[in-house]
């Protein structure tokens, strides 16, 4: 695929200079974008809040088992006392590891369905700035060098965090008509 892409961008270069037209060339780094998009950020923030509650009882099912290993430190309790808590014990650690990766599980794919919502909507922007721009090519990912003169990573960035302003000011206007009707 890139031994494709690297033939593909020497052949455009020798058809352009051959040609005499001038060719515009323009390199993102994705994975910057995809880090540093206000969308990516925003959904970081959803996730933690739809997780907090879940990752707040796991953190109360340790201080349970925290105070069962405790209370079997007490040299007072009776052998029944004793295999109750010993008991309660075990059951609550294997609560607690199950929740735990549960917990794990459906964060992680939650923020891969995440990822990819944010990855493809900052390929569709790098899309729509080529075109608005009028790019030639835009490269990215296998480039070893990309000077300073053709990187645009922070222009898209800029248009992704104008999209995103937009889209929360007419989420909030659609909101706002909403109630007055």
């Amino acid at each position: 695929m890139l031994a494709r892409l690297s033939i593909s961008v020497v052949l455009l270069f020798w058809a352009s200079i051959g040609s005499g037209n001038d060719i515009k060339v323009g390199f993102v780094d994705i994975p910057f974008l995809i880090d540093e998009a206000p969308q990516s950020k925003q959904a970081s923030v959803r996730l933690e809040q739809e997780f907090a509650p879940r990752q707040q009882s796991i953190k109360s099912q340790k201080q349970m088992l925290s105070e069962l290993r405790e209370a079997l430190e007490d040299d007072g309790l009776d052998l029944i006392e004793r295999a109750n808590v010993e008991r309660e014990l075990r059951k609550t650690e294997r609560r607690v590891k199950r929740d735990e990766q549960e917990f794990r599980e459906e964060l992680n794919i939650q923020k891969n369905l995440e990822f990819k919502k944010v990855r493809v909507y900052v390929l569709d922007a790098i899309a729509t700035f080529a075109k608005r721009y009028e790019y030639d090519l835009i490269i990215s990912d296998g480039v070893l060098f990309a000077n300073k003169k053709i990187d645009v990573t922070d222009e898209v960035l800029s248009e992704l965090t104008q999209a995103l302003q937009q889209s929360d000011s007419s989420a909030r206007n659609g909101q706002s008509r909403g109630t007055n009707d």
